[in-house]
């Protein structure tokens, strides 16, 4: 009977030994089988030897998953819903043909954090605070609310400003006047600068929006345009306080006083029979809005007659918002 029980004994810390993967299970049983009983007193000491084994074993897996509710930042988390949110946090998964990072949040709200007190590297690019970089340059980009500020130039390969259907298209004119036009007997009475050409003009362009003979730009959008130009006013009297006037005509307004969107003038009695007036503006159009150039003789009836020569320049340039 003492016998018996004394087998009983060594089989359950065999049964223990093998669970804790210390022992074959063919070896140890023939161990029960050829081998006569040891002792109380030495199964004691193996089992006290398993017991202290088992108590670290214990004191590693808790610390295992104390590390692992830390990363997941679970605060008051029960106990009882660890090991649930612990299966629910799939860190590291593989999936066909890639290698891929997968949070999936413990409570359907809780966003991933990653943080470091000195910076996080992403391969070659730097996060640190609010700004994103390079090791070179590490404020390449910085973040602010409502604000996004570039640390540097910006190179584009392709559309710029949106995609290819949004990108900024180039809206307006440079042109210069084709050859002389005469103006006779036309004292205080405003004429319209017409007759305009890209040829032979270096950088000269037009997009299609600006009819050439009668010097109408129609804005094809509403936005801000640069309007500039710089006209010869030659074969007038300068006697007599005689002077011109050239102004950029908002739909075909000739009020220089608050109707236009710039003026300029030159004159009253100069020495010489030929002038350059200049005007240039930043204007607000709205869309089918129309630019014209326009200049008068005043002072009397020797500004009736004069000459608009082919160096004349003017341009139009719808500016990017």
């Amino acid at each position: 009977m003492k016998m018996k029980a004394h087998v009983t004994t060594y089989l359950w810390v065999v049964a223990l030994l093998l669970g804790m993967g210390w022992l074959d299970t063919a070896k140890a049983q023939a161990e029960v089988i050829n081998e006569p009983s040891p002792s109380i007193e030495a199964v004691l000491k193996r089992l006290d030897a398993v017991h202290v084994q088992h108590r670290a074993f214990h004191a590693e897996l808790s610390d295992i998953k104390q590390s692992i509710l830390s990363l997941g930042s679970l605060g008051g988390t029960s106990e009882a819903n660890a090991a649930e949110l612990t299966l629910r946090r799939m860190l590291l998964s593989t999936q066909s043909a890639a290698d891929s990072f997968q949070h999936v949040s413990s409570d359907g709200s809780a966003r991933l954090s990653i943080s470091s007190d000195t910076g996080v590297d992403v391969e070659s690019v730097q996060f640190s605070g609010a700004s994103i970089g390079i090791s070179a340059d590490t404020d390449l980009l910085s973040l602010g609310s409502g604000t996004l500020t570039v640390n540097g130039d910006i190179t584009a390969t392709g559309s710029c400003c949106g995609s290819s259907s949004t990108a900024f298209t180039p809206r307006g004119f440079f042109v210069k006047k084709d050859g002389h036009t005469r103006i006779t007997n036309a004292a205080n009475v405003w004429q319209t600068v017409g007759g305009f050409t890209t040829t032979n003009l270096v950088g000269g362009w037009d997009s299609g929006n600006l009819v050439m003979n009668t010097g109408v730009f129609t804005a094809p959008v509403a936005g801000y345009y640069y309007v500039s130009a710089a006209q010869r006013i030659d074969q007038h009297d300068p006697s007599g306080g005689s002077y011109f006037r050239l102004i950029i005509s908002i739909n075909d307004s000739n009020d220089y006083n608050l109707g236009v969107g710039g003026h300029s003038i030159v004159g009253n009695g100069g020495s010489s029979d030929y002038e350059t007036i200049q005007v240039t503006n930043i204007i607000s159009l709205s869309a089918s809005d129309t630019i014209r150039f326009k200049v008068v003789g005043d002072g009397g009836s020797a500004d009736g007659t004069f000459g608009i020569y082919q160096e004349s320049h003017y341009s139009v340039f719808l500016m990017p918002t």
